[in-house]
Formats: structure tokens, sequence, C-alpha cells
């Protein structure tokens, strides 16, 4: 399944998840103080990534298809 990159909104995010909240849902909130700068959907669900969060996404799952709002 390709993953899907869009710019960051907590509105694409479940409700009482760490994306949700503002943070970094791929290191987790107490392990990353970054700022999400993108959300992606994922076959795991959408994380929303910090600017390191996105090149370790992008390793592992390829390139994005890139949507925007």
């Amino acid at each position: 399944m390709p993953i899907v990159k869009y710019t960051y909104d907590a509105a694409l995010h479940r409700e009482g998840t760490v994306g949700r909240r503002g943070g970094c849902s791929w290191h987790g909130q107490e392990a990353c103080a970054e700022q999400p700068t993108s959300s992606y959907e994922t076959p795991n669900g959408m994380m929303a990534a910090c600017p390191r969060a996105e090149h370790q996404i992008e390793d592992l799952y390829g390139a994005p298809a890139i949507r925007e709002q």
C-alpha cells in the first residue's frame, strides 16, 4: 500500500492520539520534543511526523504520494 503525505493537520488524526495532541506519533510524545510537520496515511494508520520521522517513514515505506488539503 502506498503512503500519502499531507501537511500536518491535527484534524486528520483520531481523537485522543499523539498526532491529534500535536506530537510526533512516530517517535512518541515522551521521546520526541519536535513538532510534527507532516501527517502520513500509512498501512498502520495516520502518523504525525517530525522532520526526522519524515525521513524514517519514507525510508521504510518508500516515496509518498503528496496530497494538499
